[in-house]
């Protein structure tokens, strides 16, 4: 176990490792929910800074066995499960608007859309890439740079542009 996988373990005592975990000693786990790492799991910082946050003591981050993920954004509200073999480069994931969206649900008691983000096993999420609430990644699916998704991915798709949309079907 490397030192800064030892660091982790003890600045995060409520939170999973799993065996041959590998991350940066500057990982970001904050929030009152919970976030549980495989086996294998290696974490960088070499495209940016990887945060891990939770916003509800019920929501939960689950990173399957022999992920690699290297500078991303993972905000979860309910539940962030990302399938086991998934690659993730500096992207973001965000299950909730945060806020009420237009002008009709502004008010402070407007609720607040929340839905659960799936990333099927072997998918690779690139750079700048936004998954939003309620979308499920298939496996072995591709989202390119910089795309936006607002809906599901097919499994083996490759899917681009903001919106996103299949440009290489299954």
């Amino acid at each position: 176990m490397s030192i800064s996988s030892w660091f982790l373990r003890l600045r995060y005592p409520r939170h999973r490792f799993g065996a041959g975990f590998r991350g940066p000693w500057r990982l970001r786990i904050k929030g009152p929910g919970t976030v549980s790492f495989g086996t294998n799991v290696r974490i960088r910082n070499r495209a940016g800074r990887t945060a891990l946050i939770t916003h509800t003591p019920g929501a939960r981050i689950e990173v399957g066995d022999g992920v690699e993920i290297d500078g991303a954004g993972i905000m979860a509200a309910t539940s962030i499960v990302i399938g086991p073999g998934a690659m993730l480069g500096s992207c973001l994931l965000v299950d909730t608007d945060y806020h009420s969206v237009g002008p009709s649900r502004r008010g402070p008691d407007a609720a607040v859309v929340v839905g659960p983000i799936r990333i099927g096993a072997g998918a690779w999420i690139q750079d700048r890439a936004t998954i939003l609430k309620g979308v499920a990644v298939g496996e072995g699916a591709i989202v390119r740079f910089a795309s936006v998704v607002a809906s599901d991915v097919p499994a083996g798709a490759v899917v681009l542009g903001n919106p996103a949309r299949v440009v290489v079907p299954p």
